[in-house]
């Protein structure tokens, strides 16, 4: 699975991707999210389906679930309606879409932990998904100290950030682009 280095550029990704579909007309700038913010919160819901670590006879279910993507569209619907009077779509779809991204790059990673894969639909399904296309190493936590284990998650950092560092500069240029005409 990957790091929280690959999940947190996903969610850069997808804060600067949203950033320009969240300025709404006759939105006034008070209620309007920094960059800065929408980046750190996006960057928090790519890795929190993580936090299922604490709990770990439960990792890689219902936190690794498109259920639990659409529960967190749902709240922060609900949260942008009470801050600002009115949904903003684009920020509350963003947060959904940040959050699933971890979903999307757990099941494009190796794993080397049985059950393999992401319990991916939760509660309609408790299959075990993975993608027959592999593009992430697996990260290792055992012994995570030990220089076999240091190797591996370098390994496996280096290919996240030009992966996901690619994706994210990507979002970043489009969003300097549509900043420039606009």
């Amino acid at each position: 699975m990957p790091s929280p280095i690959g999940h947190a550029l996903a969610g850069m990704a997808v804060a600067w991707g949203t950033d320009a579909l969240s300025r709404q007309p006759g939105q006034h700038p008070s209620t309007r999210p920094t960059i800065g913010s929408l980046t750190l919160l996006f960057a928090g819901l790519a890795v929190a389906p993580d936090l299922d670590l604490l709990y770990m006879p439960v990792h890689r279910t219902a936190t690794h679930s498109v259920a639990a993507a659409a529960l967190v569209t749902i709240v922060a619907a609900l949260v942008t309606r009470w801050v600002t009077g009115r949904v903003n779509w684009p920020i509350a779809v963003g947060c959904g879409v940040a959050w699933a991204s971890h979903v999307l790059l757990d099941a494009l990673a190796a794993d080397p932990s049985r059950p393999y894969g992401i319990q991916a639909f939760w509660p309609v399904s408790d299959r075990w998904f993975r993608s027959p296309w592999v593009i992430f190493p697996h990260t290792e936590r055992r012994s995570p100290l030990s220089s076999h284990a240091m190797w591996i998650n370098l390994r496996a950092a280096l290919t996240e950030m030009i992966i996901m560092g690619t994706v994210a500069g990507a979002a970043w240029a489009i969003r300097r682009r549509g900043r420039q005409g606009g």
